[in-house]
């Protein structure tokens, strides 16, 4: 059985104020615990702790030391193994009235996963272009998988708006 992994973007908490990346407490490749302290950020002369959601491996760091953040703001992408998930399925013959049925696991979907509302599913080269684009990923649509080339053609409509706003205002 091979394990799957996800993306996963850990983003700034809710923020009173903008805040100073103050200390990392991992290192890209290491491997964390859940609830591990990921980083501290500061703000409002208050430490706010970063923790990891899951079991992981930290991936890339988005921001440096020093750096200021926002609320929701990308911080740093890790790798967290996915949880396995199965669903029987009963195999019976339609003719038969016996109470003892067989069950059977059923075939993994073909379909692509669709992820839960409120949630995106974005490689992680598409996060890293996103960060140093500026595009806010939640204004890109959820219905597949966020990829590089989504975040260009978004980041060109967002550029072709602007030029007509400027040439209306003009």
């Amino acid at each position: 059985m091979t394990i799957s992994y996800t993306t996963h973007l850990i983003c700034a908490p809710d923020l009173p104020e903008a805040a100073e990346v103050l200390v990392f407490h991992v290192k890209p490749g290491q491997f964390v615990g859940s609830d591990t302290l990921l980083m501290t950020l500061l703000a409002a002369d208050q430490e706010w702790p970063v923790h990891a959601p899951d079991d992981g491996q930290i991936g890339s760091l988005m921001v440096e030391h020093g750096d200021f953040v926002n609320s929701n703001d990308l911080l740093l992408l890790m790798e967290i193994a996915e949880k396995p998930s199965a669903f029987a399925l009963l195999d019976f013959d339609a003719e038969d009235t016996s109470a003892a049925h067989t069950i059977v696991a059923a075939p993994p979907p073909i379909t692509e996963p669709v992820p839960a509302a409120g949630q995106l599913a974005v490689s992680s080269a598409a996060a890293t272009l996103a960060a140093r684009l500026g595009v806010d990923l939640n204004r890109l649509s959820t219905e597949t998988l966020i990829d590089e080339d989504a975040v260009l053609e978004f980041a060109r409509q967002e550029l072709l708006t602007l030029g007509k706003i400027r040439k209306l205002l003009a």
